[in-house]
């Protein structure tokens, strides 16, 4: 078995730091525990303009600073069991924040990618199947984890035999389950994996 995780929404919780840089910058009154329903932030906070708020945001610490949603000490642990590729949907030029931050929190991974769904304008961008086709061991099941119905759809797609993932979150609550397993969060992803392996 080779395990294959997201990053933002999965081991890093990029939505808090990112809704907080909205609240302190932008609309004040936003609720502490607001909670975006969609994916799309354009149509989340149409009275911003999102991409310039983007922009910010990336540029600041904060970025560079995002809390775990995953438990440092059973990530590890994993880790030493099994082939563990990170592969993060980023711009490439962000790569290097990304590779600090997870590097302050000391986990342990095989591998750590670029790839996903939503390519920034950049034709040359992987989806994560690509990004996975050239890095597995042929030999291996594959297990993805992603909080995107369309990465999801992406990997259970191009490799059927895949066992796939989807981490819920607000913004795919109302998503069907397609061939995937739904999880609360990492420690429930821990105990469905224990029960496929």
């Amino acid at each position: 078995m080779e395990i294959f995780l997201d990053i933002d929404g999965v081991i890093l919780d990029f939505e808090s730091s990112f809704i907080a840089h909205i609240r302190n910058n932008h609309i004040p009154e936003l609720p502490k525990d607001y909670l975006p329903k969609s994916w799309e932030m354009d149509e989340e906070f149409s009275q911003i303009r999102i991409k310039e708020v983007w922009d910010e945001f990336v540029s600041i610490d904060s970025f560079s600073e995002l809390k775990l949603l995953v438990d440092q000490t059973s990530f590890n642990q994993l880790s030493s069991q099994y082939a563990l590729h990170l592969i993060t949907n980023i711009p490439k030029s962000l790569f290097s924040k990304r590779v600090k931050n997870l590097k302050s929190h000391a986990l342990n991974f095989t591998s750590l990618e670029i790839g996903g769904h939503f390519n920034f304008g950049d034709e040359d961008y992987p989806v994560k199947s690509v990004v996975i086709n050239k890095i597995r061991d042929h030999r291996k099941k594959i297990v993805f984890l992603d909080d995107h119905p369309t990465n999801c759809y992406d990997v259970k797609s191009r490799f059927p035999d895949s066992i796939v993932f989807l981490m819920s979150r607000p913004h795919n609550q109302n998503q069907k389950d397609h061939h995937w397993i739904r999880v609360a969060n990492w420690m429930d992803f821990l105990e469905k994996l224990k029960e496929i392996s």
